[in-house]
């Protein structure tokens, strides 16, 4: 694995009746093991990020160019310099249309794997920090913030241009406190959504519930907690949900029974591939709710255990309360007795 090109640009938002600033480096990156190593912590950050979407470029070039940028580039027909910087400036021509601040880096890096070439575009933002100067002073520094990723996409090359393009080659992960940022990047992109995942994660919940209400006890409680932790390891290594492996997963004894169960639903082909939003699917493993000035979580393995729910009278009875929770109501009780 190895960084074929890597360029990054500077772009600045701080007034929203003011034109955006770009600073555009005027040559690549010569790339160093510091530089792998940030792509690494990004791509971990971006192979985690629920919600992503799943789709491909516009045909509608004229209004999104990036795609046939991207696509000299890779032909060696425009250089890597020139496209990061007509799409950093297309980014900046959709920026100044809309009432926004950024101030961030837009990261461009071609970057080789086994399986083949990847493309990643990256805005990375800065932080502020404290250190103390050689001279033991106290001052402010800006660093990159490797805990956070805001906007992101990532471009499986074969799959967009080998002999059997998918629909769904072009990845974008992005922040819910993004949604405006999000659109900009979207739009200079030309993405366009090929894959609904929200209806996806329904269809495999719906599914998994079904199959679980089947198995008794505890059974049933691991066997939905084995399915999230799966769907779970696969986002953060960026696979799709297979249901043939999640059904070997789920049971080792029995590999081909969840299969087996999802074609006789006919809610699932068995080799269909998901890319579940994990959130959804936590309530595989947890139930939670709020309202009415109260918030409730818990794991779904209490349920009719040390939580009982009466579905006659719309009642829920907790037993086995947290020892934090108990304290406080103690407490509570006694200050009112007084």
């Amino acid at each position: 694995m190895a960084i074929k090109s890597l360029v990054i640009h500077r772009i600045t938002r701080y007034q929203e009746d003011q034109p955006a600033e770009l600073k555009l480096r005027d040559n690549l990156v010569t790339v160093t093991a510091d530089y792998e190593s940030l792509l690494t912590q990004e791509k971990k950050l971006f192979n985690g990020k629920p919600g992503k979407k799943y789709g491909r470029f516009t045909d509608e070039i004229a209004d999104a160019p990036f795609s046939n940028w991207l696509r000299e580039t890779l032909e060696d027909k425009m250089s890597f310099l020139s496209f990061s910087q007509k799409a950093a400036e297309t980014f900046k021509q959709h920026l100044d249309e809309q009432p926004i601040t950024l101030d961030g880096y837009l990261m461009f890096v071609l970057d080789s794997r086994a399986d083949g070439d990847v493309f990643y575009l990256l805005f990375i933002e800065t932080a502020s920090g404290m250190e103390l100067s050689g001279a033991l002073e106290l001052e402010t520094v800006d660093y990159i913030n490797t805990s956070k990723l805001e906007m992101a996409a990532r471009i499986e090359l074969n799959d967009w241009l080998g002999d059997s393009p998918t629909e769904d080659y072009l990845v974008l992960a992005m922040s819910r406190t993004a949604a405006k940022n999000g659109d900009i990047f979207s739009k200079m992109l030309g993405y366009q959504n090929s894959i609904d995942t929200e209806k996806e994660t329904e269809t495999l919940l719906e599914t998994l519930e079904k199959y679980t209400k089947k198995i008794e006890g505890k059974e049933g409680a691991q066997c939905r907690k084995k399915a999230y932790d799966f769907c779970v390891e696969q986002q953060q290594i960026g696979e799709p949900v297979q249901i043939e492996q999640l059904s070997n997963y789920i049971d080792e004894n029995e590999p081909q029974r969840f299969a087996s169960f999802a074609r006789e639903e006919q809610s699932i082909n068995s080799e269909t591939e998901f890319r579940p939003d994990n959130r959804k699917l936590k309530h595989l493993v947890r139930f939670t709710g709020k309202g009415n000035g109260m918030s409730l979580s818990f794991s779904s393995d209490l349920i009719q255990s040390s939580v009982h729910y009466n579905p006659a009278n719309d009642t829920l009875t907790i037993t086995e309360i947290p020892k934090s929770l108990k304290a406080q109501l103690a407490k509570f009780i006694d200050q009112g007795d007084d």
